[in-house]
């Protein structure tokens, strides 16, 4: 039997930094041999989308697709807890498949991209700071998965080559797998760092083994494309790194809950 490859975390034109429409994202998930996709266009403290429209352009896409490919609905929800009604409103204008929850920033300071080269110290300050304001989010809870955990590694060490990582905040981490498990989300393994060179999943296997360790067990892989080409890349890696920490299959949710599939 034929593997099912989903790619769960992938952005069209109605994000800001988005290149391509769904129809031509739902095509190349066809093209690189996927049986699922979902788009996760952002809805967070600075972008949002109309949610009629983005309807509208979902429905069309599925359309084409339709047997070819199946087709989700979804939306990364940024600093949600953060977003008040925003968020409500968005979350009533259903129907999504998917929500991901993600943090791209501490809360009144700028994302993650566009903070400057800290020293090693600086770094390790701002990460216990994120580390509170994910256990806020997830807390707040009005999400199924948490997106990119590891995120600002992406710019401290992929980018400006500080010599951090999560490791000094295992109690911190401990607590936080327990509240996503607590609450019944789950953890995205998200491969966009392994199209660069020497980059790295976000989270790591370290990570997802102690993640397992504190009882989690849903967990998704995304590629966060933002153009075709990216759509369904480095999938198959992601779900490799799932195996080796121990897990047997991986969710990818439609109307909310998780559908399970075996990791072969």
């Amino acid at each position: 039997m034929s593997c099912y490859w989903a790619d769960v975390h992938t952005h069209s034109v109605f994000s800001a930094d988005g290149h391509d429409t769904m129809g031509a994202l739902a095509e190349a998930a066809v093209c690189a041999g996927l049986s699922a996709l979902c788009i996760t266009d952002h809805y967070d403290t600075w972008s949002s989308f109309d949610p009629g429209p983005h309807h509208t352009a979902f429905e069309e896409a599925h359309a084409a697709v339709s047997g070819r490919l199946a087709l989700l609905r979804g939306v990364e929800l940024g600093e949600g807890h953060t977003l008040g009604a925003r968020a409500e409103a968005l979350l009533a204008s259903g129907p999504f498949d998917f929500v991901l929850g993600s943090c791209h920033c501490v809360h009144g300071k700028p994302d993650f991209y566009d903070m400057p080269r800290m020293d090693r110290a600086a770094c390790l300050a701002l990460i216990a700071e994120y580390l509170a304001e994910v256990l806020a989010m997830v807390r707040w809870g009005r999400f199924d998965v948490l997106g990119h955990l590891t995120y600002p590694l992406r710019y401290m060490v992929g980018r400006d080559g500080a010599a951090v990582d999560f490791s000094p905040f295992h109690d911190e981490l401990r607590a936080l797998f327990r509240a996503v498990v607590e609450g019944g989300h789950g953890l995205e393994v998200n491969v966009s760092n392994l199209r660069k060179p020497g980059g790295f999943p976000m989270p790591d296997l370290p990570l997802l083994t102690l993640y397992r360790a504190c009882g989690g067990e849903i967990v998704t892989v995304g590629s966060d494309a933002h153009r075709t080409g990216e759509v369904g890349a480095h999938i198959r890696e992601g779900y490799a790194l799932l195996r080796e920490a121990g897990f047997q299959r991986v969710a990818v949710y439609e109307n909310r809950r998780p559908v399970w599939h075996p990791l072969r």
